[in-house]
């Protein structure tokens, strides 16, 4: 949820908040407190892990250098959390949504990063308009709401659906069909590798301190990461139909080895 009317302007999310004029409410020494536009992520009974999912995933697109927007967990009135991150568009305006044939014409190293980050992540819900893109400012990659334990109701329909789906490539996605260039998957391939199983259980313990996730359900989903995360290149190798529009595959999809 936005902060603000719509008549006021809050910059153009993390990429240039002070251009538009974010709001200063002090200075000293070169510190500004500035008012942000931001949205939030709350759980709903349709989507009970809706925020450790976003959580989670959100902040280890940004460990592999993925363009997503910041964003951490935040006490709300009540009682719980909710996911709270930076908005992202034109002086506080949402982008529209992308025409795919294009965006990955022109930014094939972000279609690559965010086709394999999706796979390591199982994200199911990857669409023209959870991409951002303003050509005069950069990529947004965003709500993965629905990645990891996706829509599931409970705790033991959470751990079945990871165990279910652990080797299983994500199917549909909105770019792959339209994608021409292949070559940058290997360097998103090892990105994902680099992150280290400190940074991974980081992650996936702050949603169990937050009371998100049971401790069960925290080690499988750190289980669940761990595994997928070296085996990206087959997953794309998997769903090597959908690139319909790939005349030559130049990138390595041997597996790395989850001990190196």
């Amino acid at each position: 949820m936005a902060t603000g009317s719509r008549n006021q302007k809050h910059g153009v999310g993390y990429f240039d908040v002070a251009l538009w004029g974010a709001r200063i409410e002090d200075s000293s020494g070169g510190v500004s407190h500035l008012r942000l536009n931001a949205y939030a992520r709350k759980n709903t009974p349709e989507r009970p892990f809706a925020v450790a999912n976003d959580f989670i995933a959100s902040t280890l697109g940004l460990a592999t250098g993925l363009p997503v927007p910041p964003g951490t967990l935040v006490g709300v009135y009540g009682g719980g959390y909710n996911y709270a991150s930076l908005a992202f568009g034109d002086r506080g305006d949402k982008p529209p949504p992308i025409i795919p044939p294009k965006f990955c014409e022109e930014r094939p190293w972000e279609a690559c990063g965010i086709i394999a980050f999706d796979q390591w992540i199982h994200n199911t819900d990857r669409h023209d308009g959870n991409i951002g893109h303003l050509p005069d400012v950069a990529v947004a990659v965003f709500d993965h709401d629905l990645s990891l334990l996706n829509e599931a109701k409970s705790g033991d329909e959470a751990l079945s659906l990871l165990a279910q789906s652990q080797d299983l490539p994500v199917k549909y996605h909105c770019l792959p069909s339209h994608l021409k260039n292949v070559s940058h998957f290997g360097e998103w391939f090892e990105r994902i590798n680099s992150v280290t199983r400190r940074e991974i259980r980081r992650s996936v313990a702050a949603a169990y301190s937050a009371e998100l996730v049971s401790a069960e359900l925290r080690d499988a989903i750190v289980a669940f990461l761990e595994h997928r995360q070296t085996r990206i290149g087959s997953f794309v190798e998997q769903t090597r139909d959908q690139y319909q529009n790939v005349s030559s595959w130049t990138f390595d999809i041997e597996e790395v080895d989850s001990d190196s």
